[in-house]
């Protein structure tokens, strides 16, 4: 009788899915059918800490080949035109995808609805370079800027530098004393001064003030004051360069708030500039120059100077904006205190577009495959709030373009979150899951697993736990390997949770002829292996939203270097 009972409330959504047709891209796939629940003997199995109340896997079977390959044929189809961070067909994606956790019963909890709308910039200059008499001196040989704090200012002429020491004014220091400063430009020392012992003159120590360590309130103290630019010499410019190499990059696209040009504006152009073109500059003051430096060590007083100069400033900037958009499924958790810790699972929606008007980069696997992924692990999810079972914290579904212009969506996220990082305990990420590499093309179940040990062993373990338990997949570390030339750590979504501290795993099934080429279709994936690789990141979302304790971060961090 209940056989009977089960199959007769199953039927329906068996015989919607077997009429679908995928080549025919159908805007809103049909829903999961409702999986039975069974209470769990709320008893720990071998390798688990606490027990749950139930391990999922009746949601997890509502994950269906069939759903993910209606879901994929739609994301992919000539429509949605290679879904392109800013044009029509990523637009058409993303409300697309909020149409599916809108019919899976899910409230929209972005900033607009179920979208989180994110704003790129991409910043080049049509001309940049400093003159000095009749040499010019180069970008990024010579001096740099940041773009995001150096306004647009075509041309620059300045006759008249005022030397002033470290441009600071402090109740310990003070380098502007009754000094006139405004409609001059000024040329000073990166850092701040220091007596003979390397002690600093402000702190007593050698810890340094803030004044050395945000250089942008020299820059916006001077734009008070009425100064014109601010020169600013930097005694370890090679290292600086290295060191800040993607900061002071004007190529690429870059997340940015809604104010980024206004931001950029309420400073001061600031020059970095090396010491040789210091000496440029300064002429036959730089021996005086040196000289008032030696002075300070000693104790003694310091005193501006005025420098002659004929140097020319071109700061020409061409900007674009463009517009994308997080989409985001909320599934609140359920129990009061729980639910104020947060498990993400993210892909990336976008893709590459159209090279023209006749040719499209589909994107099936890269990544439809994500995206369908994390739909159906949201309405698993959902199924599941509906019947009562959790989850205790709260499960965000999260898809982000722009990753192919440089994971800007999910940088931006970071940036601007909706819910607190401190309070995110992982990210689970979903980046190309519907292919069988030539390694593994005689044993298909397999799933690349990418940085699950890099900051939690207990992310590690758990993803081992409930693969051994449930879905049974080989996992490949090869690529996580922290000297795999490839670097796929760094190359996905996840990276950017993981630059907050954030613990992270990545799905990837490895690379193959149609990455990143118009031959990426719907036809090629594997629905069945692509199934069984979202059930194990569903899994693993069960498990960290309902285990009695939070997974942590345990693995120590090496310093980064920063580029």
């Amino acid at each position: 009788m209940k056989f009977k009972l089960l199959l007769l409330f199953l039927l329906p959504g068996i015989l919607l899915t077997a009429q679908t047709d995928p080549q025919q891209a159908p805007t809103a796939p049909a829903p999961p059918a409702a999986p039975v629940y069974t209470p769990g003997p709320g008893k720990a199995k071998p390798g688990r800490l606490f027990p749950l109340e139930n391990d999922g896997t009746t949601f997890a079977k509502g994950i269906s080949a069939n759903d993910l390959k209606s879901l994929v044929y739609a994301l992919a189809s000539e429509s949605m035109q290679g879904r392109e961070t800013g044009e029509p067909g990523q637009q058409m994606a993303a409300q697309y995808i909020a149409q599916q956790f809108k019919e899976a019963g899910l409230p929209p909890k972005g900033d607009k609805g179920f979208f989180q709308k994110i704003f790129l910039q991409n910043v080049t200059w049509k001309d940049i370079a400093v003159k000095v008499g009749d040499q010019e001196f180069a970008h990024r040989k010579d001096f740099y800027v940041y773009p995001a704090f150096t306004p647009d200012q075509p041309l620059t002429e300045i006759k008249e530098f005022l030397f002033l020491g470290f441009g600071i004014e402090d109740p310990k220091y003070n380098d502007y004393g009754k000094t006139e400063v405004a409609g001059k430009a000024l040329i000073i020392y990166n850092g701040e001064p220091l007596n003979k012992d390397g002690k600093s003159l402000l702190t007593g120590t050698e810890f340094r003030s803030n004044w050395s360590l945000d250089w942008r309130k020299k820059v916006q103290l001077a734009k008070e004051k009425g100064a014109t630019a601010v020169f600013i010499i930097d005694q370890e410019f090679e290292e600086s360069l290295k060191k800040n190499r993607k900061a002071i990059s004007s190529n690429g696209w870059k997340p940015v708030g809604t104010g980024a040009e206004a931001m950029a504006n309420e400073f001061l152009p600031g020059v970095f500039i090396s010491p040789a073109l210091a000496r440029e500059i300064l002429g036959d003051k730089a021996s005086k120059v040196e000289k008032e430096l030696a002075e300070l060590k000693d104790g003694g007083k310091f005193k501006p100077i005025k420098v002659k100069a004929k140097v020319q400033l071109r700061l020409d900037k061409s900007s674009q904006m463009l517009e994308g958009s997080n989409v985001l499924a909320v599934i609140e958790g359920t129990d009061e205190k729980m639910k104020k810790e947060f498990v993400f699972v993210t892909a990336h929606y976008d893709h590459l577009g159209m090279s023209d008007s006749t040719v499209i980069y589909y994107g099936a696997d890269d990544n439809a495959s994500g995206t369908a992924g994390v739909i159906e692990i949201a309405r698993a999810f959902a199924e599941a709030k509906k019947q009562g079972i959790g989850p205790k914290r709260t499960v965000v579904c999260m898809l982000v373009s722009g990753e192919e212009k440089g994971l800007l969506g999910s940088k931006y996220y970071t940036e601007f979150p909706l819910f607190p990082l401190d309070k995110t305990l992982v990210d689970i990420n979903i980046d190309m899951s519907g292919r069988v590499d030539e390694k593994h093309k005689d044993h298909p179940d397999y799933i690349y697993v990418i940085g699950s040990d890099r900051i939690s062993t207990h992310l590690h373990n758990i993803n081992e736990m409930v693969n051994s338990e449930q879905t049974k997949l080989e996992l490949d570390y090869k690529y996580n390997a922290k000297d795999d030339p490839n670097k796929f750590y760094e190359r996905s979504d996840h990276y950017n949770f993981t630059e907050k501290g954030i613990p992270a795993i990545f799905y990837f099934n490895g690379v193959h002829p149609d990455y990143h080429r118009p031959t990426d279709t719907p036809d090629k994936l594997n629905y069945e292996v692509m199934a069984k690789r979202a059930q194990l990141a569903f899994f693993v979302a069960w498990e960290i939203a309902n285990r009695q304790e939070p997974i942590v971060p345990n693995v120590r961090q090496e310093k980064k270097k920063t580029d």
